[in-house]
């Protein structure tokens, strides 16, 4: 879990800087306990919501030009869903490091890292990584202006619609016979 350093021949020291919790720790605690995909949103929303408006306390001018860059390349990549997911995953990151709370960041950087692992097998069924843009770009405008309590609620909204979208991509597609509503579908094939 990065707390502590083995040094082959002189032995295992405490690690310098916080704790880098990894997503397979998080993943084996997660199976064991069977944490649910909405657990994971309320977590995020909680801790999420509250880095962004710490970073809109406490970013500097290079933060926030970090934050801008990952939104327009958000907008860049709405035609490839991996390549987005990516910068969103920077943005994320970015805003926790602008928090400037090392517990936090490395908190988030587990889950981030567990969110990631899961999303990048989901997100080519993403339907509009427009709105989900320009979301993103509600947070940074609080956070470059300062903020917090704009910066929380935007944080607060966009997660909220991401739970539910991540829900819609988790979702096996279905063939246009199985879009068939049951009663239609007898209608139409009175031998069914």
């Amino acid at each position: 879990m990065g707390v502590l350093k083995s040094r082959h021949g002189a032995g295992t020291f405490v690690a310098s800087g916080p704790p880098s919790f990894d997503s397979s720790s998080f993943s084996v605690l997660g199976a064991l306990h069977g944490f649910l995909p909405g657990q994971m949103f309320e977590a995020r929303i909680i801790i999420e919501s509250n880095l962004a408006a710490l970073a809109a306390e406490r970013a500097t001018e290079e933060q926030v030009t970090e934050l801008a860059e990952e939104v327009a390349e958000m907008y860049a990549a709405l035609d490839d869903p991996h390549e987005y997911l990516i910068h969103d995953v920077r943005f994320h990151r970015a805003i926790a490091r602008a928090a400037a709370n090392p517990i936090l960041a490395a908190i988030m950087e587990t889950l981030i890292a567990n969110l990631y692992e899961i999303r990048s097998k989901t997100i080519q069924n993403a339907v509009d990584l427009k709105e989900s843009s320009e979301m993103h770009r509600e947070i940074y405008r609080a956070i470059r202006s300062h903020n917090p309590a704009q910066a929380r609620r935007s944080m607060e909204q966009h997660l909220n619609l991401a739970r539910i979208a991540q829900a819609a991509e988790s979702q096996p597609a279905q063939s246009p016979a199985e879009q068939t509503p049951p009663a239609f579908a007898e209608a139409t094939h009175p031998d069914r």
